[in-house]
């Protein structure tokens, strides 16, 4: 039996986009490859890094940025992993980009891009996939998720970003379907398959709710910022797909405030697709930097903070976004 090709990817549209591309290619070119796809965090690549097994052809890091607090673990892991096969890391994260000579001194070769899509980086494997066409549908999807694009929502793929983003975001720990996407677009070239439009179908109203909660639930608005407070409330996997369509709606920056167990608030941060506001992004990066740890890119970001310091957090936040 031939040695397997594996993927760890991010769960969300935009890995998962990335990751089928790739796939692809290889498949095209050594039909016999064995694929095996695992699913990570970056807060918890080092537990999925264990699961390789020890031999294998390739490996590939699709979207997942580095927790710069693992790097001294994880390097050490790499490194002995690099000695069983070959490891290629793509990724848009600014923590990764700037791992970028770390990860080429311990022998991983690397596709990296500040850009607010892995799915735009792996458009450069587009000619070499079996279907072009469909593949540019894909990653489509992909730079939509992570709002590198806007899909209207008379474009035909509106309603497939829609239904499996909330499926994803409804099972947002569940590996299995996440596979089973994965084989119905490298298998099948169907791009929603029946058991992520039930998935969707169950999480339909329970993200409409939240979503309309989190217009109730505005504590803050200017017209560079809006901050929404979700802290009691359970919000599954929807809460960076809420942040994402309420800075589209509103045509700003969305702050989301939510519950990490009994002393953690998580921040999580979006910017509209058609304007990053980089300068308010970069600011509130700063302020949720200083307290706690996280990371992402300059539209999209979240942070870990101790919850016992939101009141200054909250204030310097509002500070900022009044006198930006």
């Amino acid at each position: 039996m031939s040695k397997p090709t594996i993927f760890i990817s991010h769960g969300d549209l935009d890995g998962m986009s990335a990751t089928a591309v790739i796939a692809d290619t290889i498949r095209k070119r050594r039909p016999e490859t064995r694929l095996i796809f695992l699913f990570s965090q970056p807060h918890e690549l080092d537990k999925t890094l264990i699961q390789v097994p020890e031999e294998f052809e390739e490996l590939y890091l699709v979207d997942i940025a580095i927790d710069t607090e693992l790097w001294p673990k994880l390097s050490l892991l790499l490194y002995d992993i690099s000695k069983r096969g070959k490891i290629t890391w793509l990724d848009h994260h600014p923590s990764t980009l700037s791992f970028s000579d770390n990860l080429t001194k311990i022998g991983i070769q690397t596709i990296l891009e500040n850009t607010r899509s892995a799915a735009s980086i792996a458009r450069k494997f587009l000619q070499n996939t079996s279907d072009p066409s469909f593949y540019e549908s894909i990653i489509k999807l992909g730079e939509a998720s992570d709002l590198a694009i806007k899909l209207e929502k008379d474009d035909p793929l509106h309603h497939s970003l829609e239904t499996l983003s909330i499926a994803l975001a409804y099972k947002t720990r569940e590996e299995q379907l996440r596979k089973k996407i994965l084989s119905s677009w490298l298998n099948k070239k169907i791009i929603v398959p029946d058991e992520a439009a039930e998935a969707a179908q169950e999480g339909e109203k329970i993200y409409r709710e939240l979503y309309q909660e989190a217009k109730q639930n505005i504590i803050f608005e200017s017209d560079n910022l809006l901050i929404a407070d979700l802290r009691n409330r359970r919000v599954y996997g929807f809460i960076g797909r809420i942040a994402s369509v309420l800075a589209g709606e509103k045509e700003k920056p969305v702050i989301l405030l939510t519950r990490l167990g009994e002393t953690a608030t998580l921040i999580t941060y979006r910017a509209p697709a058609k304007n990053s506001y980089e300068k308010m992004s970069k600011t509130v990066a700063d302020i949720a930097r200083s307290y706690g740890g996280g990371g992402g890119h300059l539209a999209a970001f979240s942070y870990k903070v101790p919850s016992a310091y939101m009141e200054n957090i909250l204030k310097e936040l509002i500070d900022a976004a009044n006198s930006l």
